[in-house]
């Protein structure tokens, strides 16, 4: 008795759907994986069934996905507090450097650049990254 086809009407290989997985799971993210996971283990063959090892190999690739996930989210609510702290240093004087020396200036104004992160603007020096910045006070340093 001929069973033809019997890896699923798609007719993919375990491999195939590995691999399948792995692409679906960098675009479309963990819901995909699961889908697709839930599928193949429903399509495989009887006769052949998925190796233990492949299937909890799988299942560490979808526990790592989730973990990204969260560690992604995360990073993207600090980089918010961090760009939200930035404002408390307006008016006060800032300690930095810039290329090697150290200076002190008050800071006028704060504005949030993407690729740079929190920018002050320091009187009479100009720009400076809040990464610069090494102290801080409320008051005029010598004065």
């Amino acid at each position: 008795m001929s069973v033809g086809n019997v890896g699923g009407a798609s007719g993919l290989s375990s491999q195939q759907l590995a691999e399948a997985s792995r692409t679906v799971s960098n675009e479309l993210g963990q819901d995909a994986f699961l889908r697709l996971l839930i599928a193949q283990l429903s399509n495989q063959d009887p006769l052949n069934p998925m190796d233990d090892r492949e299937f909890i190999a799988q299942m560490a690739q979808f526990s790592a996905l989730e973990q990204m996930t969260q560690l992604n989210k995360t990073m993207e609510s600090m980089a918010k507090l961090n760009q939200y702290s930035a404002m408390n240093y307006v008016g006060s004087v800032v300690a930095f450097d810039f290329d090697g020396q150290d200076y002190a200036g008050r800071v006028l104004a704060v504005w949030y650049d993407p690729s740079e992160g929190p920018i002050l603007e320091i009187e009479n020096f100009g720009e400076v990254p809040l990464s610069r910045i090494h102290g801080v006070t409320t008051g005029w340093w010598g004065a």
